[in-house]
């Protein structure tokens, strides 16, 4: 169930952060790795929310979840940004589905460290 969760409210996160990116880039010709960037930021308090209520059940709020998922965020966009920029400037895809391919690694890594290191109950558990 946590599994499906995590799918659906990564839909309203990649509808946010991909329709920025997509406005960005043709709407104002921003570069694909600004218009990335800006994507990202702006789903980021989405993404908090709804991974802390709605997929990990988190009731609990500790001073270092932030920071914790702050660090999960950046890891998992500085990979995401390196399979843009390989994808799309070194093989040569069209950007559009160049970010596709490195939206879905940033998904798949943001969920294992969100589960493992952000909203682990046992991590939580231990420091209070």
């Amino acid at each position: 169930m946590q599994i499906i969760k995590y799918i659906l409210s990564g839909l309203i996160n990649t509808a946010v952060g991909y329709s920025v990116f997509l406005v960005l880039l043709k709407q104002f010709n921003l570069s694909a790795e600004y218009a990335n960037a800006a994507g990202y930021g702006s789903a980021l308090v989405v993404a908090f929310a709804l991974n802390k209520i709605f997929v990990f059940n988190q009731s609990t709020f500790t001073h270092n979840m932030i920071p914790r998922f702050i660090l999960a965020f950046t890891a998992s966009f500085l990979i995401n940004q390196m399979i843009l920029i390989i994808t799309y400037r070194v093989i040569g895809l069209q950007v559009e589905i160049a970010q596709v391919i490195a939206m879905a690694t940033y998904t798949i890594i943001f969920y294992l460290l969100n589960k493992r290191f952000v909203f682990n109950e046992k991590i939580i558990q231990e420091k209070y």
